[in-house]
């Protein structure tokens, strides 16, 4: 079985249907989509189409942004809609470890880059010379400072400042190292969040102009850096931190 069987699969297992999965994988491939082209690729009338449409964001699984007479359509991160399959049976959680590898590769196409050691370190601290001017920094402090130290953490912080570049960050750990960083917002020219989930996965993202970032150790301990360059990807990002953003209370 492929891993689109198993995903289409885990969300009729959720209460969609067997069109509404079709559509998913649809916006899933192609972020920002309009509903036109999603009729086109599927032969539905058009009140088929925004009937699914409709079903689909009413129930958390797509986001319709409006723009102009016309709404564009992205998808709900298949993280997030894994958390939902974990709470189900032991055969459904299988599927739920599927999604979450699949988020990582399937929607960030671009690229995929391993460093180790010195390389992540100069990978890491090159990066505030590559912002033009603000970052986002979601996930988890306590990765950022096990993966590359708390010095390292410094000199990208006090060069970031430098450039003169600001950043919003929402937290998933109650560290100590978290709640330091929290104290120092005013003079590192940032605006800190918490979100408290025990279960958050030792990883972190940026997300800057059209680069998105995603550090992470994978499961024989190595940590790896997917990157994306793509404009669709960015946007898509941009707009579901801005609602975590929105929906946090600082």
């Amino acid at each position: 079985m492929n891993i689109q069987y198993y995903i289409q699969k885990s969300l009729i297992e959720l209460g969609l249907s067997e069109g509404e999965a079709k559509i998913y994988f649809e916006v899933l491939k192609k972020p920002g989509v309009e509903a036109s082209f999603l009729q086109k690729q599927g032969k539905y009338s058009p009140a088929g189409i925004y009937k699914i449409l409709n079903s689909l964001t009413d129930k958390g699984i797509l986001i319709s942004v409006k723009s102009g007479r016309m709404s564009a359509y992205f998808p709900v991160p298949l993280v997030d809609i894994s958390k939902k399959l974990d709470t189900k049976k032991r055969k459904i959680a299988r599927i739920s470890d599927k999604l979450k590898e699949l988020d990582r590769l399937k929607s960030l196409p671009n690229e995929v880059e391993l460093y180790e050691d010195t390389e992540l370190s100069d990978f890491y601290l090159n990066i505030p010379y590559k912002i033009d001017d603000f970052i986002w920094c979601i996930g988890s402090f306590e990765a950022v400072v096990h993966f590359f130290g708390a010095d390292i953490e410094k000199q990208f912080i006090n060069t970031r400042i430098k450039k003169g570049h600001t950043a919003d960050a929402v937290i998933f750990d109650n560290s100590d190292y978290a709640k330091d960083l929290a104290r120092r917002n005013a003079s590192e020219k940032r605006e800190t969040k918490f979100v408290q989930h025990n279960g958050y996965p030792m990883e972190f993202s940026y997300l800057y102009g059209d680069t998105y970032l995603n550090f992470y150790r994978d499961s024989e301990g190595e940590v790896k850096v997917l990157k994306s360059e793509s404009p669709e990807i960015a946007k898509a990002k941009n707009i579901q931190y801005q609602m975590l953003w929105n929906s946090t209370q600082g």
